[in-house]
């Protein structure tokens, strides 16, 4: 087993939601690793002040709530569309697994672009130049 694998199971780990087997494979692994050690300590420590959070919630700001009230009436007498309409899920996901072929795929067609440009300013240069 290596880091990669076990990566993922850190936060269960934290959590204290991982079943026994699953538990006993991750803590073989971090019996002989630091660095996945470390990694699961941090985990931890966020687990513990998210609960202590949750234990001791915060009262917000009085002046909070008459912000917010404020701010969404100003927003409600102005009407527009969101400026990006929302990726489904599958797109987005799309995307994250072929991200070098579209990073490669847009360098081409920026290339082209520019390629066309510069060939579209030569050719007006030589119209301009002839006339």
């Amino acid at each position: 087993m290596n880091c990669e694998q076990v990566a993922p199971y850190l936060p269960g780990v934290a959590g204290g939601e991982l079943g026994d087997e699953t538990l006993r494979w991750v803590d073989g692994h971090l019996a002989s690793c630091a660095s996945c050690r470390a990694d699961a300590l941090r985990y931890r420590s966020v687990s513990a002040g998210l609960l202590a959070l949750r234990e001791n919630e915060p009262a917000p700001p009085a002046f909070l709530v008459d912000s917010i009230v404020e701010r969404v009436r100003a927003d409600s007498q102005r009407r527009y569309l969101p400026v990006s309409p929302m990726i489904p899920a599958e797109l987005a996901r799309l995307v994250q697994d072929n991200r070098e072929a579209l990073a490669s795929a847009a360098g081409v067609a920026l290339a082209a672009g520019a390629a066309y440009a510069l060939w579209r300013r030569a050719r007006s240069t030589r119209t301009t130049l002839a006339t």
